[in-house]
């Protein structure tokens, strides 16, 4: 199944912010509804793309390759 856009949305939200409370912000998502659209993304691509902490996401090896994002991501 391919990414919907609201999930590709999610995605560069999260990566520039690296915080779900500002990626939601950007997009106009709830907090729930960005994780869910990024667990559903992660379920198509095959495996996750940030790492998480308490306080921050990082992008994964995976996500960077995958989506061949721009440096500084």
């Amino acid at each position: 199944m391919n990414p919907s856009i609201q999930q590709l949305r999610v995605f560069v939200a999260v990566a520039h912010s690296r915080s779900l409370a500002e990626a939601s912000e950007r997009v106009h998502l709830s907090q729930p509804a960005i994780s869910i659209a990024l667990r559903k993304l992660e379920e198509n691509v095959g495996g996750a793309l940030f790492a998480r902490t308490t306080r921050q996401l990082a992008l994964t090896r995976k996500a960077t390759l995958s989506c061949r994002l721009p440096c500084g991501y």
